[in-house]
């Protein structure tokens, strides 16, 4: 398995060549996840998998902190993750509508409400993967079928 950045072009390149809508998560070391989803006319959606984990990434270190390892761990680093985490929970109820309404207009049959999409994206799991499956399943994506190679 070939490891590397994911740059956002490649979903539109992989929507252009195919001329079918896609949806990728760029995971990080297993623990988290930014899933996106594009449609053949640009319609686009995003949202981190494993918040508490995504927090802790995303947050911003001070600008007066000299080494970034003294500050971790620091009641201050802690109140930062639970402000960005705060942030992040505050984008779910929009990142859930938008994921519903991409599945509809790629022609998938969602077989979960908006509720149900949230509890996913605010849910926390070992494994970011396990949570992406999950969300692919009750947006209604079907089993990919694989074909057996032809003599």
């Amino acid at each position: 398995m070939e490891q590397g950045i994911w740059e956002n072009e490649h979903l539109s390149t992989v929507v252009e060549w195919t001329g079918a809508p896609a949806c990728v998560a760029d995971v990080s070391d297993s623990s988290i996840a930014l899933v996106t989803g594009l449609d053949t006319n640009g319609h686009r959606w995003q949202a981190w998998l494993n918040l508490d984990h995504a927090a802790a990434l995303l947050v911003e270190e001070p600008e007066d902190v000299d080494d970034v390892s003294l500050w971790l761990g620091t009641p201050e680093f802690e109140a930062a993750i639970g402000r960005k985490r705060a942030e992040l929970d505050a984008e779910v109820p929009a990142d859930a509508e938008g994921a519903l309404l991409w599945a509809s207009a790629v022609g998938v049959q969602p077989a979960a409400q908006q509720p149900r999409i949230e509890e996913l994206l605010r849910a926390r799991e070992t494994f970011v993967e396990e949570l992406f499956d999950a969300l692919l399943d009750e947006l209604g994506f079907p089993e990919a079928v694989h074909s057996a190679p032809q003599p």
